[in-house]
Protein backbone atom coordinates (compact mmCIF):
# COMPACT_ATOMS: atom_id res chain seq x y z
CA UNK A 1 0.00 0.00 0.00
CA UNK A 2 1.21 3.26 -1.12
CA UNK A 3 2.16 5.81 1.44
CA UNK A 4 4.34 8.91 2.52
CA UNK A 5 4.86 12.04 4.60
CA UNK A 6 5.52 15.40 3.01
CA UNK A 7 4.95 19.41 3.65
CA UNK A 8 2.36 20.86 2.15
CA UNK A 9 0.07 23.75 1.72
CA UNK A 10 -3.56 23.92 1.85
CA UNK A 11 -4.31 24.92 -2.50
CA UNK A 12 -8.09 23.98 -2.62
CA UNK A 13 -10.94 22.36 -0.60
CA UNK A 14 -13.98 20.78 -1.33
CA UNK A 15 -16.32 19.83 1.15
CA UNK A 16 -17.11 16.15 0.40
CA UNK A 17 -20.15 14.27 2.78
CA UNK A 18 -21.08 16.01 6.06
CA UNK A 19 -17.51 16.69 7.91
CA UNK A 20 -14.74 15.69 4.93
CA UNK A 21 -13.02 17.44 2.43
CA UNK A 22 -11.67 16.55 -0.92
CA UNK A 23 -8.72 18.57 -0.61
CA UNK A 24 -5.51 19.64 -2.61
CA UNK A 25 -2.35 20.46 -1.48
CA UNK A 26 0.89 21.82 -3.23
CA UNK A 27 3.90 19.45 -1.54
CA UNK A 28 7.08 19.46 -1.33
CA UNK A 29 8.31 16.26 -2.82
CA UNK A 30 5.17 15.24 -4.82
CA UNK A 31 3.56 18.06 -6.56
CA UNK A 32 0.17 18.57 -6.88
CA UNK A 33 -1.87 16.25 -5.10
CA UNK A 34 -5.13 15.81 -3.69
CA UNK A 35 -6.30 13.27 -0.77
CA UNK A 36 -9.32 12.58 1.08
CA UNK A 37 -9.42 14.38 4.28
CA UNK A 38 -11.71 13.36 6.84
CA UNK A 39 -13.25 15.27 9.66
CA UNK A 40 -11.69 18.79 7.71
CA UNK A 41 -14.68 20.63 9.19
CA UNK A 42 -14.25 19.54 12.28
CA UNK A 43 -13.77 21.83 15.21
CA UNK A 44 -10.10 20.24 15.25
CA UNK A 45 -9.28 20.65 11.70
CA UNK A 46 -11.33 23.06 10.47
CA UNK A 47 -8.94 25.99 11.37
CA UNK A 48 -5.67 23.66 9.82
CA UNK A 49 -7.64 23.19 6.22
CA UNK A 50 -7.58 26.33 5.32
CA UNK A 51 -6.15 27.39 1.99
CA UNK A 52 -3.03 28.91 1.99
CA UNK A 53 -2.03 27.10 5.09
CA UNK A 54 1.15 25.34 5.21
CA UNK A 55 0.99 21.79 7.39
CA UNK A 56 2.32 18.13 7.43
CA UNK A 57 0.45 15.83 5.45
CA UNK A 58 0.41 11.72 5.76
CA UNK A 59 -1.18 10.55 2.38
CA UNK A 60 -1.95 6.77 1.56
CA UNK A 61 -4.31 4.33 -0.66
CA UNK A 62 -4.97 0.95 -1.66
CA UNK A 63 -3.29 1.95 -5.00
CA UNK A 64 -1.45 4.27 -6.01
CA UNK A 65 -3.78 6.15 -8.65
CA UNK A 66 -6.30 6.40 -6.27
CA UNK A 67 -7.37 9.46 -4.58
CA UNK A 68 -6.03 8.17 -0.91
CA UNK A 69 -6.86 9.52 2.47
CA UNK A 70 -4.51 12.32 3.97
CA UNK A 71 -4.01 12.99 7.90
CA UNK A 72 -3.18 16.79 8.16
CA UNK A 73 -1.12 18.12 11.25
CA UNK A 74 -0.70 22.61 11.53
CA UNK A 75 2.69 23.58 10.42
CA UNK A 76 1.84 27.65 9.73
CA UNK A 77 -1.05 29.21 9.44
CA UNK A 78 -0.58 31.61 6.92
CA UNK A 79 -4.02 32.54 6.35
CA UNK A 80 -4.71 34.03 9.87
CA UNK A 81 -2.10 36.29 8.87
CA UNK A 82 -3.99 38.18 6.04
CA UNK A 83 -7.54 37.51 7.07
CA UNK A 84 -8.37 41.11 7.79
CA UNK A 85 -6.65 42.63 5.01
CA UNK A 86 -9.28 41.96 1.64
CA UNK A 87 -6.41 42.64 -0.73
CA UNK A 88 -3.32 40.33 0.92
CA UNK A 89 -6.23 37.48 1.26
CA UNK A 90 -7.21 37.85 -2.25
CA UNK A 91 -3.36 37.40 -2.99
CA UNK A 92 -3.42 34.05 -0.77
CA UNK A 93 -6.11 32.70 -2.67
CA UNK A 94 -4.58 34.17 -6.01
CA UNK A 95 -1.41 32.45 -5.12
CA UNK A 96 -3.06 28.92 -4.34
CA UNK A 97 -5.50 28.87 -7.00
CA UNK A 98 -3.00 29.44 -9.57
CA UNK A 99 -1.31 26.10 -8.40
CA UNK A 100 -4.02 24.29 -10.29
CA UNK A 101 -2.10 25.26 -13.21
CA UNK A 102 0.27 22.69 -12.21
CA UNK A 103 0.67 19.11 -13.41
CA UNK A 104 -0.77 16.60 -10.96
CA UNK A 105 1.48 14.28 -8.82
CA UNK A 106 4.88 15.96 -10.61
CA UNK A 107 7.74 17.38 -8.38
CA UNK A 108 7.94 20.66 -8.85
CA UNK A 109 11.50 21.54 -7.11
CA UNK A 110 12.35 24.49 -5.46
CA UNK A 111 8.75 26.25 -6.64
CA UNK A 112 7.08 24.77 -3.82
CA UNK A 113 9.43 26.62 -1.16
CA UNK A 114 9.07 30.16 -3.37
CA UNK A 115 5.57 29.63 -3.09
CA UNK A 116 5.97 29.10 1.36
CA UNK A 117 7.76 32.47 1.11
CA UNK A 118 5.09 34.24 -0.69
CA UNK A 119 2.60 33.15 1.83
CA UNK A 120 4.80 34.40 4.56
CA UNK A 121 5.58 37.05 3.39
CA UNK A 122 2.58 38.68 2.72
CA UNK A 123 2.01 40.29 5.79
CA UNK A 124 4.66 42.69 4.64
CA UNK A 125 5.43 45.59 2.00
CA UNK A 126 6.28 44.68 -1.41
CA UNK A 127 3.69 41.40 -1.37
CA UNK A 128 1.99 42.77 -5.44
CA UNK A 129 5.56 43.34 -6.42
CA UNK A 130 6.61 39.41 -5.30
CA UNK A 131 3.23 38.48 -6.66
CA UNK A 132 4.46 39.27 -9.85
CA UNK A 133 7.97 37.86 -9.59
CA UNK A 134 6.01 34.51 -8.33
CA UNK A 135 3.87 34.27 -11.77
CA UNK A 136 7.19 34.55 -13.86
CA UNK A 137 8.65 31.26 -11.68
CA UNK A 138 5.01 29.68 -12.14
CA UNK A 139 5.84 30.40 -16.16
CA UNK A 140 9.01 28.61 -16.01
CA UNK A 141 7.67 25.38 -13.79
CA UNK A 142 4.79 25.42 -16.27
CA UNK A 143 7.77 25.28 -19.88
CA UNK A 144 7.74 28.34 -20.78
CA UNK A 145 10.16 30.19 -19.46
CA UNK A 146 10.48 34.15 -20.00
CA UNK A 147 14.30 35.32 -20.64
CA UNK A 148 14.86 38.70 -19.64
CA UNK A 149 18.03 39.16 -19.01
CA UNK A 150 19.48 40.13 -22.32
CA UNK A 151 17.86 41.88 -25.39
CA UNK A 152 16.71 39.09 -28.47
CA UNK A 153 18.03 41.64 -30.65
CA UNK A 154 21.26 42.89 -29.76
CA UNK A 155 22.58 41.12 -27.21
CA UNK A 156 23.13 44.21 -24.92
CA UNK A 157 21.52 43.81 -21.11
CA UNK A 158 20.78 47.67 -20.98
CA UNK A 159 17.55 49.31 -21.56
CA UNK A 160 15.30 46.27 -21.95
CA UNK A 161 11.30 48.04 -22.55
CA UNK A 162 9.64 44.96 -24.34
CA UNK A 163 9.40 40.93 -24.54
CA UNK A 164 8.85 39.38 -27.80
CA UNK A 165 5.22 37.70 -27.49
CA UNK A 166 6.18 34.88 -29.69
CA UNK A 167 9.92 33.80 -27.77
CA UNK A 168 9.24 35.75 -24.55
CA UNK A 169 12.51 36.86 -24.95
CA UNK A 170 13.75 40.56 -24.19
CA UNK A 171 13.79 43.37 -26.24
CA UNK A 172 15.89 46.68 -25.63
CA UNK A 173 13.96 49.96 -26.10
CA UNK A 174 16.30 51.16 -29.28
CA UNK A 175 15.80 47.68 -31.01
CA UNK A 176 12.00 47.18 -30.38
CA UNK A 177 10.75 51.18 -31.08
CA UNK A 178 10.38 50.20 -34.88
CA UNK A 179 7.99 47.18 -33.40
CA UNK A 180 6.63 48.98 -30.05
CA UNK A 181 2.94 48.58 -31.33
CA UNK A 182 3.56 44.37 -31.43
CA UNK A 183 5.44 44.23 -28.46
CA UNK A 184 4.61 43.87 -24.90
CA UNK A 185 5.71 45.90 -21.93
CA UNK A 186 8.47 45.18 -19.67
CA UNK A 187 8.54 46.42 -15.96
CA UNK A 188 11.98 47.84 -15.15
CA UNK A 189 11.84 45.70 -11.76
CA UNK A 190 11.25 42.20 -13.60
CA UNK A 191 14.76 42.84 -14.84
CA UNK A 192 16.67 43.56 -11.34
CA UNK A 193 15.83 40.93 -8.78
CA UNK A 194 17.22 44.15 -6.22
CA UNK A 195 14.88 46.53 -8.28
CA UNK A 196 11.55 47.90 -6.97
CA UNK A 197 8.18 48.67 -8.55
CA UNK A 198 7.63 52.00 -8.70
CA UNK A 199 4.03 51.67 -9.06
CA UNK A 200 0.58 49.98 -9.11
CA UNK A 201 0.62 50.79 -12.82
CA UNK A 202 3.96 48.99 -13.06
CA UNK A 203 2.91 45.23 -11.17
CA UNK A 204 -0.56 45.83 -13.04
CA UNK A 205 1.81 45.81 -16.52
CA UNK A 206 4.02 42.72 -15.26
CA UNK A 207 0.68 41.19 -14.61
CA UNK A 208 -0.60 41.75 -18.37
CA UNK A 209 2.89 40.37 -19.55
CA UNK A 210 2.43 36.85 -18.02
CA UNK A 211 -0.96 36.75 -18.17
CA UNK A 212 -0.28 37.03 -21.76
CA UNK A 213 2.02 33.67 -21.76
CA UNK A 214 0.00 31.54 -20.07
CA UNK A 215 -3.39 32.32 -21.80
CA UNK A 216 -1.65 32.30 -25.25
CA UNK A 217 1.05 29.49 -24.52
CA UNK A 218 0.43 27.45 -21.43
CA UNK A 219 -3.09 26.94 -21.85
CA UNK A 220 -2.78 25.67 -25.14
CA UNK A 221 -0.87 22.88 -23.65
CA UNK A 222 -2.96 22.05 -20.87
CA UNK A 223 -6.96 21.29 -19.96
CA UNK A 224 -7.80 24.17 -17.67
CA UNK A 225 -8.52 28.35 -17.48
CA UNK A 226 -6.82 30.38 -15.41
CA UNK A 227 -8.63 31.23 -11.83
CA UNK A 228 -11.39 34.24 -11.71
CA UNK A 229 -8.97 35.20 -8.32
CA UNK A 230 -6.41 36.68 -10.33
CA UNK A 231 -8.93 38.92 -12.13
CA UNK A 232 -10.49 40.25 -8.75
CA UNK A 233 -6.58 40.47 -7.64
CA UNK A 234 -6.41 42.64 -10.86
CA UNK A 235 -9.12 44.71 -10.08
CA UNK A 236 -7.92 44.84 -6.52
CA UNK A 237 -4.43 46.71 -7.43
CA UNK A 238 -6.64 48.91 -9.90
CA UNK A 239 -8.09 50.52 -7.11
CA UNK A 240 -5.67 51.40 -5.17
CA UNK A 241 -3.00 54.09 -5.46
CA UNK A 242 -0.03 52.72 -3.68
CA UNK A 243 0.71 49.17 -2.88
CA UNK A 244 3.27 49.25 -0.41
CA UNK A 245 6.24 49.36 -2.96
CA UNK A 246 9.27 47.92 -0.22
CA UNK A 247 10.87 45.09 -0.90
CA UNK A 248 12.60 43.84 2.28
Amino acid sequence: MPEWSDNAIVADVVKFAERDAVVTFLTQSHGRHNGLCKGAFSKRLSGVVQVGNLVQIHWNARLEEHLGTVRVEPANAFCAAVLNDPDRLTALSCLCAMCSLLPERENVGDFFQKTVEQLALLPYDGWAERYARWEVELLKVLGFGLDLSVCAATGTTRNLAYVSPKSGRAVSRDAGAPWRDRLLELPAFLTDTDAAAQSVDEIKKALKLTGFFLENHVLKTIDCTIPAVRGRLIERLSRRETVDMQVL
